[in-house]
């Protein structure tokens, strides 16, 4: 949620390796895992600040203008995903 990109990746192993010792079947993801892997994946973001950068490199007039869109839109996604993670789960099992 707060841009930190690749320095994210170690926090997010290591939350799976955690989870992972709850998991009785250790060949299956669990559901915990799944909707772990959907939050990180939906990349929610609260302050862009790659394409915030970007946009300044290369002149933007207002670059701080993609906030609210990303915002929106990232939640958009992930709460679509939560919902499609919720009924998968029900049909499924």
């Amino acid at each position: 949620m707060l841009g930190l990109s690749n320095a994210a990746t170690p926090f997010g192993l290591k939350a799976m390796e955690e989870l992972q010792k709850i998991n009785p079947k250790k060949d299956t993801a669990s559901d915990y895992m799944v909707t772990f892997l959907i939050i990180n994946s939906a990349s929610l973001q609260i302050i862009p600040t790659t394409l915030i950068s970007l946009r300044a490199s290369l002149g933007s007039n207002n670059p701080t203008s993609i906030i609210t869109p990303i915002i929106l839109t990232s939640l958009i996604s992930l709460i679509i995903a939560l919902i499609l993670d919720r009924f998968f789960r029900r049909i499924f099992k």
